[in-house]
């Protein structure tokens, strides 16, 4: 618990201090004027663009802004997007969608790079070892989104049997959630799960020659219970701080996924933030996904510990 806290003090909150403050600075360097793209192309100077810049507070100083925007944050007031909608209804109708397919990705990442990582391991040289090489190199050669489009065509066009586009909410109908879900969680999930595979089986190859091993075998334990219960665990570290940049990765592909798919999540509202030039959007949606990335990292870190008691944490021994 010491650990986790002093890494809140220390470490994630001038982070999120800093990346706040270049999330609302980068944000105002991108081109036009969010009054005027509000008002329409032919209201520079106008009465309207004025009174909007007024309204959005634009007509502030920069740093006073910046402290108008973080003091919202704290009271719960995360400001009004250019359509007069507030923003904390858009994150909160964008982000349950965001967050269903950022797991279901992860979780068939996670699975499906695990399971052909530890067969490739122990079937060396064997079908399953080539199997899933040559199932890792179609889906690192491949980006996401046209693997994405090369779903759409096959399993929605071709032999319609996914829906092609939208969401259903998984509380909703679990079936057609798990429907759409498939071929953007596919999309998403495959590179990651071809990475998770490459980092297994070379741990796991790792692992199995260690001389606990062997004596694990020449004890009589059954070979499944070498793998799971000696060799799984210990070969799960290196995986488990790969899936931080893979979980990261996903957030990020997220944004052209759900543009293809046309799932109503962040990053498809990020997309029409940034075309509207509504600030007030970009602002929060950028801040959330810094935000869970450096919580998901602080996760990583403790669960290093979990994992092998003999890493040391703060110059003491986490056992």
């Amino acid at each position: 618990m010491s650990y986790v806290l002093t890494r809140l003090v220390t470490q994630l909150i001038p982070t999120l201090f800093i990346a706040s403050l270049l999330i609302f600075g980068a944000v105002r360097l991108i081109p036009g004027d969010p009054a005027v793209a509000a008002c329409g192309e032919n209201s520079v100077g106008t009465d309207c663009a004025e009174n909007l810049r007024a309204k959005w507070g634009l007509d502030k100083p920069f740093f006073e802004q910046y402290g108008d925007w973080v003091t919202g944050i704290f009271e719960g007031d995360f400001g009004i997007s250019n359509k007069g909608i507030e923003v904390w209804e858009v994150v909160a109708s964008a982000f349950p969608a965001s967050l269903e397919l950022t797991v279901f990705a992860t979780i068939v990442g996670f699975g499906l790079g695990l399971i052909f990582g530890v067969l490739a391991a122990i079937n060396r040289g064997g079908f399953w070892d080539y199997f899933a090489g040559a199932w890792a190199g179609w889906n690192i050669g491949v980006p996401s989104f046209i693997a994405g489009f090369f779903y759409l065509i096959i399993f929605a066009v071709a032999l319609d049997v996914l829906p092609s586009f939208g969401r259903t909410p998984i509380t909703e109908d679990f079936g057609d959630a798990l429907l759409h879900l498939l071929m953007p969680g596919f999309a998403l999930g495959g590179i990651v799960a071809a990475q998770i595979l490459r980092f297994t089986r070379q741990s796991m190859l790792d692992t199995l020659t260690e001389d606990y091993i062997r004596t694990a075998q020449a004890k009589g334990l059954r070979r499944p219970i070498v793998i799971l219960r000696h060799a799984l665990k210990p070969s799960l570290i290196p995986v488990v701080t790969i899936m931080a940049f893979n979980f990261a990765e996903i957030l990020g592909g997220t944004l052209i996924i759900e543009s293809v798919f046309t799932w109503p999540g962040m990053g498809r509202a990020l997309a029409v933030a940034v075309r509207d030039r509504d600030y007030a959007i970009i602002q929060i949606i950028t801040m959330l996904i810094v935000t869970i990335f450096m919580f998901v990292y602080l996760m990583i870190d403790v669960l290093y510990v979990a994992l092998d008691p003999r890493i040391r944490v703060g110059g003491r021994a986490s056992d």
